[in-house]
Parts: C-alpha cells; sequence; structure tokens
C-alpha cells in the first residue's frame, strides 16, 4: 500500500506497520506509527502521536483500509 506520511515528505510502498514509543520524541509526538517497506524504502515514521491510545486508534484506520482493499492510505 502506498502510504503518505503524516509530515508530507515520504511516500513509501510499505507491507509492515508497527506503533512503537518515541524515545526522543519531543512534546508532542511520545509514540510513532513506524512503516516498513522492502527494498531500498527502509522504514519511515508514518505518524506521530501525543500518546498509545491514539497511535493504536491510528493503526487501526491503516488496518481497516488494508481490509477494504485500499492502495494508498494518507496519514493525517
Amino acid at each position: 500500500m502506498l502510504i503518505y506520511a503524516q509530515d508530507r515528505k515520504n511516500v513509501v510502498d510499505a507491507r509492515l506497520f508497527v506503533v512503537q514509543r518515541n524515545i526522543g520524541g519531543g512534546k508532542d509526538g511520545k509514540y510513532m506509527i513506524i512503516a516498513g517497506a522492502d527494498g531500498m524504502g527502509g522504514q519511515v515514521i508514518a505518524g506521530t502521536y501525543p500518546d498509545e491510545k491514539t497511535a493504536m486508534d491510528a493503526l487501526e484506520k491503516v488496518y481497516a483500509a488494508f481490509a477494504d482493499g485500499a492502495k494508498t492510505y494518507k496519514f493525517d
């Protein structure tokens, strides 16, 4: 699935999404969703969130898009 990262700086063909605590996270981005891609795409931060629940809710939306057959997803 092609994803457009929250910061609008990356578009990547992602196959894997992970919620992870942002160790150096600053005040607003304590949790992040990492999008992993095959090949040269590597990993990008798809979005940052103030808490784990909000990040998990965003991940649920990604899953729903995958399940519905979406080919693209834009992180808000």
